[in-house]
């Protein structure tokens, strides 16, 4: 049973890192103004220091934080313009850390629509990420993501660059996709120039582990987290990677350990006031008391968490809850009240299909894939069928017959495992046929697929369309010289190079081996050879450290476009092919366009090859 991802931690994690960059360097505060008279200099240096001393203790004080925003509202119009938006943006961090969403996004959208500094506004940017994670906003919360991403080999802000590392490893974790959770999580753990930002890419690492199923118990890295949140007195997340372990002990059906791991903290954890994290805390001792056979326990941590957890969506440990009050009472034999809590299990359990759902969606959306039809009708068809069934669960209310109850009881929980069965494997199988295990770009065979429909819109329409081929050069030398494992870091790099560079409806593809396909609708050819050039200094430019060797990496580009080879998607790649073959004869690590002339070079320098393996045959 996966641990519900989407906790509040989400708002002390990640907008907690939209200011890592420390209070007191010179870039994070806002500037003084250089016309203010000389007598008040000294008062916008302290209104300067209160506001930094707030940014320092948002997450970690939240009391004194209120306290030090309240005090400086009052002295508003003794602060300097971007002072105030320095203000608002901290009154931003406040409405959305109490809950106050809507609020909250529109103090960041004004921030990003007004004369604030750059770096203000990037903040603003990765807090609107955060709210729009928080209140389900997918879709749009990835656009915003991915120009935080674009943005990042832009950001010479050690700091700021982790800010964009951890809300991307956030907000992928939320999303459902942990293996970028935790690749971005891994690179923040990499580069983490503070305490806080250390033991924050620590909590994500374990959490995509976790949903990974690559957490055991003793994993040294769960102690090794705690100790590094304690340390920065980050309760929230050191109780968080608690939880993951306490989790993996009801795996294992080790309940008395999973107890034994978090009561000593059940008053810390109260004392952090944040529900999401309290009442998963009770939602999983009360499933534990109730798997060593203590309902009246049970009973008493499941009516916590939902006490707690009232304000919350519906999530797993909510569902988790209602499912446990629904064996106690049916334990019990008071079946009218078995039949309350069950039909409050179907339906947040339903509601929670129908987020995991929609994050699915909107990841694929923002992939530019295109959901089956009839995989959706099917999906539909299930649950308008529980849907009917809760209604005749419903309607039997009044019956209070003991028998009909366990009918539909059976009925519900035995659709509900095979919609979640079905969505597993349905999302397992997608994912094999369309997707490049190594490297997580487009197989050959769906880049096919997409690629021939992007084609005949472009011919419809009458756009152009180009494509690049790109071939590495000497891989089989990094493979001998390093080892698979360095070429597979290699691959992966690269792909995330060129996918850093494409748009929305740009197709990116590995085709096999190290060559790699890249379709762009919309396109011509001088852009094309624009953008060539510069996936090509991209990757002359990735630093090999991070591989453990030192290397270095380059490709050779081939380039053509409908205007020259027209709109089938065979003679493209095969003169883009070409191009790319005359760059690697050309001396590597370049970018060619394809000509007719390449192709009667090529043409003639085979049949001079073939001629002279004839004459060597006769001979």
């Amino acid at each position: 049973m996966k641990l519900q991802p989407l906790l509040l931690g989400l708002l002390l994690g990640a907008l907690l890192v939209t200011g890592a960059v420390s209070a007191s360097e010179p870039n994070t505060a806002p500037e003084q103004s250089q016309t203010a008279e000389p007598n008040r200099i000294p008062e916008q240096q302290r209104l300067a220091q209160q506001l930094a001393a707030a940014d320092a203790i948002r997450s970690s004080q939240p009391v004194r934080f209120s306290e030090l925003l309240s005090e400086l509202e009052a002295e508003r119009s003794s602060l300097s313009n971007e002072q105030k938006h320095y203000l608002d943006y901290l009154q931003g961090y406040k409405l959305s850390f109490g809950g106050q969403m809507e609020q909250g996004l529109e103090k960041y959208r004004q921030l990003i629509g007004s004369d604030a500094s750059p770096l203000l506004q990037y903040r603003a940017n990765i807090s609107i990420v955060n709210i729009l994670a928080i209140t389900k906003e997918w879709t749009e919360g990835l656009t915003y993501l991915t120009n935080t991403i674009e943005a990042l080999p832009n950001i010479s802000d050690e700091a700021m660059r982790q800010s964009g590392l951890a809300v991307s490893a956030v907000f992928y974790n939320q999303l459902g996709q942990y293996e970028l959770g935790f690749n971005y999580a891994n690179r923040l753990e990499n580069t983490a120039t503070t305490g806080r930002n250390l033991c924050l890419a620590k909590q994500l690492l374990l959490e995509a582990r976790f949903n990974l199923h690559n957490l055991e118990i003793d994993s040294p890295e769960i102690q090794d987290g705690i100790e590094v949140c304690e340390q920065q007195g980050e309760a929230v997340l050191s109780n968080l990677i608690r939880l993951f372990q306490a989790e993996t002990y009801l795996k294992s059906a080790d309940s008395q350990s999973a107890l034994t791991l978090l009561t000593p903290h059940l008053a810390e954890i109260e004392a952090t006031h944040y529900p999401r994290l309290i009442a998963e805390t009770y939602a999983l001792m009360a499933r534990a008391h109730w798997a060593l056979k203590q309902p009246e326990l049970a009973e008493q941590y499941a009516l916590k968490a939902l006490e707690r957890g009232k304000s919350l969506d519906a999530t797993k440990p909510i569902v988790q809850v209602y499912e446990t009050l629904y064996q106690i009472a049916l334990q019990r034999n008071d079946y009218q009240t078995a039949l309350d809590y069950h039909i409050k299990f179907a339906e947040a359990d339903k509601a929670y299909l129908d987020e995991t759902k929609t994050k699915f969606l909107a990841y694929q959306l923002a992939q530019h894939q295109s959901i089956e039809q009839q995989s959706k009708i099917s999906l539909l068809d299930k649950q308008n069928n529980l849907l009917r069934l809760e209604q005749k669960l419903a309607s039997a209310e009044a019956e209070n017959n003991r028998l009909f109850i366990a009918l539909l009881i059976l009925c519900v929980t035995a659709l509900l495992v095979l919609i979640y069965r079905a969505g597993r494997t349905h999302k397992r199988l997608r994912t094999l046929a369309e997707y490049d295990a190594l490297t997580g770009v487009y197989n050959r065979g769906h880049c096919t697929q997409l690629a021939t429909a992007s084609l005949d819109y472009c011919r419809n329409s009458s756009q152009e369309i180009s494509c690049i081929l790109l071939d590495l050069d000497n891989f089989k030398a990094i493979n001998d010289n390093y080892g698979h494992a360095c070429g597979d870091w290699v691959l992966k790099k690269v792909a995330s190079v060129c996918m850093a560079s494409t748009r929305k409806n740009d197709i990116f593809a590995r085709l096999g081996g190290e060559e790699f396909f890249l379709l762009l609708p919309g396109c011509d050819l001088e852009r094309a050879m624009a953008l060539a050039e510069r996936l090509r200094a991209g990757l002359a430019a990735i630093d090999t450290a991070d591989s453990g060797f030192s290397f270095a990496i380059s490709a050779s580009l081939g380039v053509t476009g409908s205007a020259l080879s027209g709109f089938e998607l065979e003679q493209l790649i095969a003169d883009a092919d070409t191009g790319m073959y005359h760059a690697k004869k050309s001396g590597r690590d370049r970018v060619s366009l394809y000509s007719s002339e390449l192709r009667e070079q090529e043409q003639r320098q085979h049949q001079a090859a073939m001629a002279s393996q004839d004459e060597f045959t006769a001979a």
